[in-house]
């Protein structure tokens, strides 16, 4: 009996019959298929029907045992814009007794397939049936789309970008060039690769350049930098490029760069005529700064003579004039002693132009600061009809500053409060310390300033009227020399005003000299 069953070829176990082979054999290629993702068809070409594989049913989603398979329903799968071809290509195969190849789209769905299929000849040479293996390949086709795409807009940029993109080696040589150095420089980017590096840089900025790049790759950051470029037709251009090196993923290291780089020869231009105009700015600057102190020192001689003999003049120190002679000889000297005053501005405005306005810092009582300067307007304000009011806390109050520039921060101020206040008005000082600070306030009654006129008040020579008919005097300097002699001190100026309503000066100052808070 064992005889017999290693006859009928069972050993061991293991089936070796024709039919059971032929049955593993065909489960083994259904794995296959599954793992493949593949299915076949075969026809013969004298019978309707088609023979599927297990893979193709699966793979079309169609149940064994709902739908006889044939070569219409097959084609009735196809999208209908791909049918011919595939009729072309089997009748091509057939005549020529060859292999075939297509790709098509589901009718419905979206879903492509490829199909590579051969033929069976028959002992006369005719075609007998034909074998197709369908592979599903919407993946594939998915992602070459997306990759088209990608290429697309990477190369609409680079061919249609204003600045030149470049990809650079792991040495700095260019391997890729947009076309836009073309539009740029005039050179083809073909011919940019065949050059050597630096080749259309300027002799001058090479350096510049290499040391730039040199540092980006060491410290693996953005450098920018500007060179000049050499055009085909021999001129050179300036251009700023930024460029970055790329990261290895594996050895973290640098693998190659990308720059982009644009023209900015206008804008260079247009930076080195702005730089001439400052430099011809400064020039006039200083040359007025330079008249404008020598005027002042070549009038005050013969002002300091008119002044000290009309003075005499207006106290008879050499007998009697009359009446009218001492009233003119008074009028002289008030004019006078205007006139240096404001000659006296200028000459302070100068120096603080040209940085050489030195301070000197003493003990400075306030409450007297302000009772002189106050005196001396006296006159001035009775003859306006204008009430004075004080007010300083403590009465004692003291800081470190310039005595001479804090009487005329107080001259000015409360002279322009005078000026442009009218008769019946009342102006105000007062004066506290508050949080180590000096705070000054002017207030006034008076016509006030209008607040487009404000921002540009504390420039020299700016006046609140720009009209030729003006009833006030004065150039502009007042407000503009407060501001200066302000701010040489450490402090602040600010100003509120109201037409009709009258104006408010704030002037700020540390009650310490700014050198003794920093030492300190």
């Amino acid at each position: 009996m064992a005889d017999d069953i290693d006859n009928d070829g069972l050993t061991d176990g293991v089936s070796t019959t024709p039919v059971v082979q032929l049955l593993e054999l065909g489960a083994h290629f259904a794995l296959a298929e599954r793992a493949a993702r593949i299915g076949y068809w075969r026809q013969r070409l004298d019978e309707r029907g088609q023979h599927w594989s297990p893979g193709l049913f699966a793979m079309l989603g169609i149940d064994p045992l709902a739908v006889q398979p044939s070569s219409q329903f097959l084609i009735d799968l196809i999208h209908p814009d791909d049918r011919a071809n595939v009729a072309q290509q089997i009748a091509t195969a057939i005549k020529g007794r060859t292999v075939f190849s297509y790709r098509t789209r589901a009718a419905k769905e979206e879903r492509t397939f490829d199909t590579h299929g051969d033929v069976e000849c028959g002992p006369d040479g005719k075609v007998t049936t034909l074998i197709g293996v369908l592979r599903e390949v919407t993946s594939e086709v998915q992602a070459e789309r997306n990759l088209k795409q990608s290429e697309a807009a990477y190369r609409f940029m680079t061919d249609e970008a204003t600045d030149i993109i470049a990809r650079h080696a792991r040495g700095g040589a260019p391997v890729f060039i947009s076309p836009a150095i073309e539009r740029v420089l005039g050179y083809r980017p073909e011919a940019c690769l065949r050059m050597p590096p630096y080749a259309l840089c300027h002799p001058d900025d090479v350096e510049t350049v290499k040391t730039a790049v040199y540092e980006a790759k060491k410290a693996g950051s953005t450098a920018t930098y500007s060179y000049r470029a050499r055009h085909r037709e021999g001129h050179y251009l300036w251009l700023e490029a930024r460029l970055r090196y790329v990261a290895d993923p594996v050895t973290g290291g640098p693998n190659g760069a990308i720059s982009i780089s644009r023209d900015v020869t206008v804008r260079k231009q247009f930076e080195d005529e702005l730089q001439s105009a400052r430099e011809r700015a400064e020039a006039a600057s200083a040359t007025k700064s330079r008249f404008l102190a020598n005027m002042s020192h070549e009038l005050r001689t013969p002002l300091n003579a008119i002044i000290g003999f009309s003075d005499i003049l207006a106290r008879e120190m050499f007998g009697p004039l009359g009446q009218r002679y001492v009233e003119y000889a008074q009028l002289i000297n008030d004019s006078g002693a205007m006139l240096l005053d404001l000659i006296n501005d200028l000459l302070d405005m100068s120096k603080i132009e040209a940085g050489k306005f030195e301070l000197h810092y003493e003990d400075v009582a306030v409450g007297e600061a302000v009772e002189s300067s106050q005196q001396m307007l006296a006159r001035r304000a009775e003859e306006s009809g204008v009430e004075f009011a004080t007010m300083v806390m403590p009465d004692d109050l003291h800081l470190r500053a310039d005595k001479r520039a804090f009487g005329q921060i107080l001259l000015n101020l409360m002279s322009n409060a005078v000026k442009f206040t009218n008769k019946g008005g009342k102006i105000t000082v007062a004066a506290s310390a508050s949080g180590g600070k000096l705070v000054l306030i002017v207030r006034d009654t008076g016509v006030g300033i209008a607040k487009d006129v404000l921002p540009r008040l504390a420039r020299p020579f700016e006046q609140a009227s720009s009209d030729p008919a003006r009833t006030h005097g004065g150039t502009g300097l007042g407000l503009a020399l407060v501001k200066s002699l302000t701010q040489l001190h450490g402090g602040e100026l600010s100003i509120q005003s109201e037409v009709g309503h009258g104006t408010e000066v704030t002037v700020t100052l540390p009650l310490e000299s700014a050198a003794a808070v920093r030492a300190a």
